[in-house]
């Protein structure tokens, strides 16, 4: 289990409050059927925060996604994990956020695995859905084929729009990137 955490107090009067706590847990395979597995669960809360969807997808190209989804190492790259949770989530008086996670793999050993979390923005409906999606084949140490694709998407029930941004990230075929 897995947690990061950031606490604003806020000012003295009253103002300014925020938190932000992202969870996640990893596990040995849950067989789903169809060659899926659950390997990991997890979610995002915010009070008084916000989501900036136009520094979500500066994310995409970043690298940052992996501090939100699931991060690997919360001790030694904490610094990292704070700044792009603040960067993307900053305080917003009256707005809250909510979402699970989940990361599901397909095979054994997996050759394909999708993080993925939707964040749902109060007030207004606004879904914010993240995700990072890799493919390794063969499985194991040196595939031949590492593919990873970022993405972000939101779905405003008020505006009845959807977009989905997507990007290549650390991507090679053989000695190709």
């Amino acid at each position: 289990v897995k947690a990061v955490g950031i606490l604003n107090t806020g000012n003295r009067d009253g103002s300014g409050f925020g938190l932000t706590i992202i969870i996640s847990a990893e596990f040995s395979p849950i067989q789903l059927g169809f060659g899926f597995v659950l390997v990991g669960v997890g979610g995002l809360i915010g009070v008084n925060r916000t989501v900036l969807r136009d520094q979500l997808r500066t994310a995409l190209r970043d690298g940052s996604l992996e501090s939100i989804l699931f991060p690997k190492n919360v001790v030694t790259d904490a610094p990292r994990i704070i700044a792009d949770l603040k960067r993307n989530f900053p305080t917003a008086e009256g707005h809250y956020l909510v979402g699970p996670m989940a990361k599901i793999g397909w095979g054994t050993p997996p050759i394909a695995t999708l993080e993925i979390g939707l964040i749902l923005e109060i007030p207004g409906f606004t879904v914010v859905i993240l995700g990072v999606l890799r493919i390794a084949a063969p499985p194991g140490e040196e595939p031949l084929l590492k593919l990873q694709v970022n993405f972000v998407g939101e779905i405003d029930f008020d505006k009845k729009q959807f977009s989905l941004d997507a990007t290549l990230y650390e991507s090679r075929f053989l000695t190709l990137t």
